[in-house]
């Protein structure tokens, strides 16, 4: 009965179901399966048409940026920066890390573990990295911000960047940056490479930027000062340093990577952009303040800047001026920017702003001229061209999709262009003039010819507008292709008769509006009137377009009247009126879509400025209302048919997108006046003529949301893109410099897809091939980590497991119970009945030595043996090797060799005192006791001085150090001489100077007189000084001239004989001399087979060549010769000039000076070092003047010009020229000043004049600088003040400091190099010394003044950095900021900060310090030396597990040991022992 039951539920059950079907058809005549689908949709409706309704009545889009939160802060804020991931602003103040949503609203706040004011994200690991700004620790962060690792730097932190290509962290301290990686699991952050700017050692690196790129060579920019270095970061490498970019500070710095450009900002508030090879391409002047940051526009070739002046401007790279500028409230500290993302942010001291970007318009095209009108071709299966009708007379036809200028037509700028016609069919173009002329042109090439010039003869029928009709049969619109066959077929029925069966089915018409109202058809090849037609009256056509799918043609007249012809492309008249209304206002502007015509409506009286919509087919006519008309004039309407949308524009600075309807659903705010306005593509882009540009308002940028969904179901064209043509060059040489800049300033502005370097096929193949094998090391090493943590935590099983047998279990069972039964059985110690006895005998010291009681085994600690263990060695006798006092342990070794090795440096052995000689002074030179006895005799006896031979000892106030300077000096006791046991008694008197000293004393002893020069000379020579025979064994060498002349100006006594001459060939003479040995003189034959001179004088005799046969008359020949000789001819020439004017001791210095000068600075093309015999040539000129000696300011002048053109060979001899002529420029500061001046920018045929002025400029400023010197230096001598000085040793040796009006006395010590005190007396202190002051000398006060600064610079450094050290260091050290991990050796386990760390070894192991400085202990001892050295220890890091990953990393191929800052490290004694303790010695 159950199953029964159960089956008559189960039909009652389907029959009620049937009849609820039933009755649910019969209500809504649907079945079920509509019926749900249309509750679904009904239901889902709603909430479409809310969003709907909400994204139309958001109409207004403003271009430009706007401000949406503003996020105060309590602290002032170090940094602020955002996190793509996560869409999160973090704020980093004085306490803590904020963390706020990307709306502004607060989500978190962070107290991190480590002190830290600056934060840096690193996006590919999601992990931070802080630091505290001028520490030396980097603290690596979780995502959740717990500290994972703390490193150290080398030097302070001043900033750090995140390099995204490479995963890596780049710190910029003092002098240096250091790129560091992620290691282990990124749970370590190490160095991997440091890079030094040896010319900025000293600077900080406060900002940073890198390229944006993956490539080996990626570069750093580093700024500092007024300066920039560049580094490669891969290579940790110093490529280059820029200095004086600006004249004040660089505040901030940005790369632009698409076009490589540097942009720096300063603090006078300019902005300058460099490109790669360091020339200024722009200069960005607006702010008022210091630019405090610069940051890449998230959206085309833009830059923003934030300055103190409390505004952020945006600036364009591309047509060089401000394109926006934001005010805010207070003065902007930094500035963050994402690429392609709308938002940004700005923070000043105490608040965050976050601002929004509309980027509604970018450039398209720049034109340089204002475009008029922007028109479109819209022919079948050719690609879309917009034809631009320009303020100066000129059309160009561009690419919509590139914006690539295809070609231009360029006519006179005087002509006015009223319309232009493009056919594209054709490549033709019309353009009209206002006297009614057309030019036909063709657009095959590049820039347009004309083809034909139709003149108007009556101006009344002069043409307002032109209209390219196009007629295509078999169009390719898929959507219109049974209409199109159809409107065909009707066509060639209606017009069968008229249309020949030979031409084709496609017809091109130019129709025409004239002034008088008629409309006209021209014939296509003769310019003359086929058809025309009376349209609108008198008052002249205003405006046509062509409706061409639905064969009509609309014309709007000054007669406010639209007329709507039907044209017939193939009869004879082609235009029949369809329908016209009448207009209230003007209408200035129409397009058509399809079936729907929008005209624009303008009537400035009435401020009528309207756009009206109206229906053709059903005679409708569409409003709105009048609040969303524009307010200022239209400039134009265009239509998308696609997207049933039209645009219009108007001078008010808006651009409203209008439906089919006539409603309003987008109102674009611009920040600038359009033009012109022009649809340029079926997805709804808008070309906008701005300015002198033609800009682009992307789609997307306006299109309402409704819209874009409809699009996704919609299929478009792929857009093709129009090659542009190249240049015609014949037609472009005939255009003049002003076309020509016309012609070539139109060009596509700059885009880029992708802001990051694109990798070449080589280095992307690199890079993933280093990826791969990356992975599978990290893959191994985590697979290894994990099978570790799985044996250490007993969850891995053997997979082969050994079977057990007998043997084996028995074998464990033993191995068992030995373990058991031979461990240590610890016991009490059995109490002792007789403790008393044991006491006191221990106290007599007879206590037997028993059984040593148990110690468990521990590590050594320490760097020697315990003291108990200490075994002294027998002293070391001579001849024998030494050997170590000290036992060493055979099991030991030093793992610090390194300061073993300075503590105990190689040198010789030690040898017996008999056989070392003692110390001998320094003996003076047969030549120097000869001049030594040339003066008077001394006033006591000459004590026999030596010093007494001493024992070899080595304690350190005794024996002097190898880089010690050793003196002997007479009058000072330091190195305490003794004297011989026979002159015992005369110890005490006092020593007697050396025989030249004695004459110093007497020269400075005498009084001034008049005439101190020849006086002086008088007293200092009573008698003929004898000369030096030469010794016969060493020929000298011929001496050049130059040395000789010097000479004899610069002493005061009558000059010694000149040596003997080679025979001269003799001279003519009044008297007719005897008849020469030879045909022509020696002075001439000499240069006879020279190639100049037998290019110049060929065949030279007696009979050829000119007379007078004198030297001078052959060096005035020459010189008239070497004006107009060739470069490769005249370096020989100076030669032979130079060898006549020192054979025959000519005269003519001043000739000679004054012709070589002319020839180096000719009025044009002055000779450099770009060709090689220019270069020799310059050379020879400057060894010439050498020679001559007239070391004028011109001379000089010449010198410093040559060095800055010169090269590397030709200003190594010009400086080699400086020190011969007096130049005293040890440290390079003359040639440092003249390479950091700026002659990059002199150009021209003036550029050597130019530099000219510039080094007399800057010698005329030190010489007057040398000049007042001098001065206030004699006014403090006249009024008895001391003035002190620093004369070197080559000063007092010159005789040219004789040159001045007083007279230099002092002593030096000739052996060691080392100067005395010097006296310095002036017999006159008139102003002759100033009159006398040359130009090299003043040079030489400018190098002293550069010392005097860096030492100061140096003196100021040193007092801050100075550490107070104990007297008993034995190495004197840079110091080195931070401490060691490891400092002391010999004094282990000893802690003075950390008391609980303190063990009894600190006792034990202190050693006594030493006496003195810089010795060495004596081999063998351990006693005599420092207790402790501070050493600047570089870390060393260990890699205890080696991976085939660690090739790829050079840091890696080092052993490598990472240790937290926490860790705590020790260092054993027992293990720090020396095997051979000698070889240290």
């Amino acid at each position: 009965m159950s199953g029964e039951s159960r089956n008559i539920l189960e039909v009652l059950q389907e029959r009620k179901k049937l009849r609820e079907k039933q009755r649910l058809e019969e209500e809504t005549g649907e079945s079920r399966g509509k019926y749900y689908w249309n509750l679904l949709r009904n239901a889902i409706k709603p909430a479409i048409d809310s969003l709907n309704k909400a994204d139309i009545k958001d109409i207004y889009v403003s271009h430009g940026v706007h401000h949406g939160r503003k996020i105060n802060h309590k602290s002032a804020i170090h940094q602020v920066l955002y996190n793509r991931s996560k869409k999160e602003y973090l704020t980093v103040d004085a306490n803590c890390i904020r963390i706020f949503k990307s709306d502004g609203r607060k989500k978190d706040i962070v107290d991190p573990e480590e002190d830290l004011n600056r934060l840096c994200y690193a996006s590919q690991i999601n992990q931070y990295v802080g630091w505290t700004y001028n520490d030396k620790h980097l603290v690596l962060l979780s995502k959740e911000f717990e500290v994972l690792s703390v490193n150290k730097a080398q030097t302070d932190l001043v900033t750090v960047v995140y390099n995204e290509n490479n995963n890596e962290i780049v710190t910029g301290g003092v002098g240096c940056i250091t790129s560091w990686v992620f290691r282990y699991g990124n749970r370590h952050v190490i160095p991997r490479k440091t890079a030094h700017a040896e010319l900025m050692a000293d600077e900080h690196f406060s900002l940073l930027v890198l390229e944006e790129t993956a490539s080996r060579t990626q570069k750093c920019f580093a700024a500092t000062g007024t300066g920039v270095a560049i580094f490669n970061i891969f290579e940790g490498t110093l490529l280059s340093c820029q200095k004086d970019l600006h004249v004040r500070q660089i505040t901030a710095i940005v790369f632009f990577n698409p076009l490589k450009y540097l942009i720096t900002g300063a603090r006078d508030g300019s902005i300058k952009v460099w490109d790669e090879t360091w020339h200024l391409q722009l200069v960005f002047v607006g702010h008022t303040e210091l630019v405090s940051c610069l940051a890449i526009y998230p959206y085309g070739p833009f830059i923003m800047s934030a300055s103190y002046d409390c505004t952020i401007r945006v600036w364009s790279l591309e047509t060089c001026d401000e394109v926006d500028k934001i005010e805010t409230n207070l003065p902007v500290e930094g500035l963050g920017t994402m690429i392609q993302e709308n938002d940004f942010f700005s923070y000043s001291t105490h608040s965050v702003d976050i601002w929004r970007i509309q980027h509604v318009h970018a450039l398209h095209t720049s034109i340089g001229f204002r475009v008029n009108a922007i028109k479109h071709t819209d022919y079948p299966n050719k690609p879309v061209r917009s034809v631009l009708l320009c303020k100066d007379a000129s059309v160009r036809i561009i690419s919509p999709v590139s914006g690539d200028v295809i070609t231009t037509l360029l006519v006179d700028t005087r002509r006015v262009m009223i319309d232009a016609a493009y056919a594209i069919a054709e490549e033709t173009l019309f353009a009209v003039f206002d006297t009614g002329d057309i030019l036909k042109c063709s657009t095959r090439i590049n820039p347009c010819i004309v083809e034909a010039e139709w003149r108007c003869t009556n101006p009344e029928k002069a043409c307002n507008y032109l209209l390219v009709y196009e007629y295509v049969v078999d169009s390719g619109d898929g959507d219109d292709s049974w209409l199109s066959m159809i409107r065909a077929i009707t066509t060639k029925t209606a017009h069968a008769a008229s249309v020949s069966p030979t031409k084709t089915s496609e017809k091109t018409l130019l129709l025409g509006g004239r002034k008088d109202g008629y409309i006209c058809v021209f014939n296509w090849d003769t310019g003359e009137v086929d058809f025309e037609i009376e349209a609108h009256g008198s008052k002249g056509v205003l405006n046509m377009i062509a409706n061409s799918k639905q064969d009509q043609l609309i014309s709007a007249g000054k007669d406010n009247i639209i007329k709507v012809w039907r044209l017939f492309p193939f009869a004879q008249e082609a235009l029949a009126p369809l329908m016209s209304f009448y207009c209230a206002q003007t209408p200035l502007h129409m397009c058509v879509m399809k079936g729907k015509l929008c005209v624009a409506f303008q009537e400035h009286t009435t401020a009528t400025y309207s756009i009206v919509v109206y229906s053709l087919l059903s005679k409708r006519r569409h409003d709105h209302s009048p609040d969303d008309d524009h307010a200022d004039s239209i400039t134009g309407v265009s239509c998308c048919p696609r997207m049933k949308l039209f645009a219009s524009s108007s001078v008010d600075g808006t651009v409203k997108i209008w439906n089919d309807e006539n409603k309003i659903i987008r109102n674009l705010k611009l920040n600038a006046v359009p033009h012109s306005i022009g649809f340029c593509g079926q997805r709804g882009d808008i070309l906008v003529g701005i300015g002198n540009h033609v800009h682009k308002i992307d789609y997307s940028s306006y299109m309402p949301r409704a819209q874009r969904f409809r699009m996704v179901t919609m299929k478009f064209p792929d857009e093709v893109k129009d090659k542009p043509l190249p240049y015609e060059e014949k037609l472009v040489c005939r255009l003049s410099k002003d076309d020509v800049k016309r012609l070539k300033a139109a060009h596509s502005s700059f885009k880029f897809t992708h802001f990051v370097d694109v990798l070449s096929e080589e280095e992307t193949e690199e890079v993933t091939r280093e990826k791969r094998h990356r992975d599978k090391m990290f893959a191994l090493l985590e697979s290894r980590d994990i099978e570790l943590c799985k044996i250490r935590d007993g969850e891995l099983a053997a997979n082969r497991k050994p079977k057990a047998t007998k043997a084996t279990k028995r074998a464990a069972f033993d191995k068992y119970l030995k373990i058991f039964y031979n461990r240590p059985r610890v016991g009490l110690i059995a109490d002792d009945p007789y403790i008393d006895d044991k006491a006191k005998e221990a106290a007599a010291g007879s206590v037997e030595e028993g059984e040593e009681e148990y110690k468990p085994d521990r590590e050594p600690s320490g760097f020697f043996p315990p003291p108990s263990q200490v075994e002294m060695k027998k002293e070391a006798v001579a001849g024998e090797p030494l050997e170590p006092p000290y036992p060493v342990n055979p099991r030991g070794f030093i793992p610090n060799s390194v300061l073993v090795h300075l503590l105990w440096p190689k040198r010789q052995k030690l040898v017996p005192p008999e056989e070392k000689e003692g110390y001998r002074p320094p003996q003076l030179t047969d030549e120097q006791l000869a001049k030594a006895q040339m003066g008077k005799k001394p006033k006591r006896e000459w004590k026999t001085v030596t010093f007494k031979k001493k024992e070899p000892t080595l304690e350190p106030s005794r024996e002097p150090t190898r880089d010690s300077p050793r003196f002997f000096d007479y009058g000072e006791p330091d190195l305490a001489p003794s004297i011989e046991p026979e002159d015992a008694e005369e110890e005490e008197e006092e020593e007697k100077p050396s025989a030249y000293l004695q004459k110093m004393q007497e020269l400075m002893d005498r009084p001034p007189t008049p005439k101190p020069a020849e006086e002086v000379a008088e007293d200092k020579t009573p008698e003929p000084e004898p000369e030096v025979p030469p010794e016969p064994e060493k020929p000298k060498k011929k001496r050049e001239p130059k040395l000789k002349k010097p000479i004899v100006k610069l002493v005061s006594r009558p000059p010694p004989p000149p040596p003997p001459t080679p025979p001269k060939a003799p001279t003519p003479s009044p008297t007719p001399p005897p008849p020469p040995p030879t045909p022509l003189p020696d002075f001439v034959t000499q240069f006879i087979g020279e190639a100049w001179f037998d290019k110049y004088f060929p065949n030279c005799n007696i009979n050829t060549f000119p007379k007078p046969w004198t030297a001078l008359a052959l060096v005035n020949m020459l010189l008239r010769l070497l004006r107009i000789a060739d470069f490769c001819h005249k370096t020989p020439i100076v030669n032979a000039i130079l060898m006549l004017y020192q054979q025959e001791n000519l005269d003519i210095t001043d000739v000679i000076f004054r012709t070589v000068m002319g020839v180096l600075n000719p009025s044009k093309n002055p000779p450099s070092c770009a060709s090689e015999d220019e270069k020799i040539f310059i050379k020879a000129a400057i060894n010439v003047f050498q020679v001559l000696g007239l070391y004028n300011k011109i001379y000089i002048m010449e010198l410093m010009v040559q060095f800055l053109d010169g090269d590397r060979e030709v200003r190594s001899f010009v400086m080699d020229a400086f020190a011969a002529i007096g130049l005293q420029d040890s440290h390079k500061f003359f040639p440092r000043e003249l390479d950091g001046w700026d002659v990059w920018a002199i150009e021209g045929d003036d550029r050597k004049e130019q530099l000219k002025k510039k080094c007399q400029m800057w010698l005329d400023r030190w010489m007057m600088a040398f000049k007042m010197h001098l001065e206030s230096t004699i006014e403090k001598m006249k009024k008895g003040q001391s003035v002190q000085g620093r004369v070197s040793k080559a000063q007092l040796g010159k005789p040219k400091v004789a040159q001045s009006k007083g007279i230099l006395k002092g002593e030096t010590d000739e052996d060691t190099g080392y100067a005395k005190g010097v006296i310095v007396t002036f017999d006159t202190l008139d102003g002759s010394v100033i009159d006398n002051a040359t130009h090299i000398e003043a040079i030489n006060y400018f190098c002293e003044m550069e010392l005097e600064k860096e030492l100061d610079r140096l003196r100021r450094r040193d007092s801050v950095e100075k550490v107070v050290e104990a007297k008993n260091t034995v190495l004197v050290l840079p110091k080195i900021g931070g401490k060691p991990s490891l400092a002391r050796i010999g004094e282990t386990h000893t802690s003075r900060c950390h008391a609980r760390r303190e063990t009894s070894l600190s006792v034990d192991y202190r050693l006594p310090p030493i006496t003195a400085r810089g010795y060495q202990p004596v081999a063998g001892e351990l006693q005599g030396f420092a207790p402790c050295i501070n050493l600047p220890m570089k870390t060393v890091y260990m890699n205890p597990f080696p991976s085939p990953i660690d090739l790829y990393d050079v840091w890696n191929q080092q052993p490598i040991l990472l240790t937290l800052k926490s860790s705590q490290k020790y260092f054993i004694p027992s293990q720090s022992y020396i095997n051979d303790f000698e070889q240290f010695i």
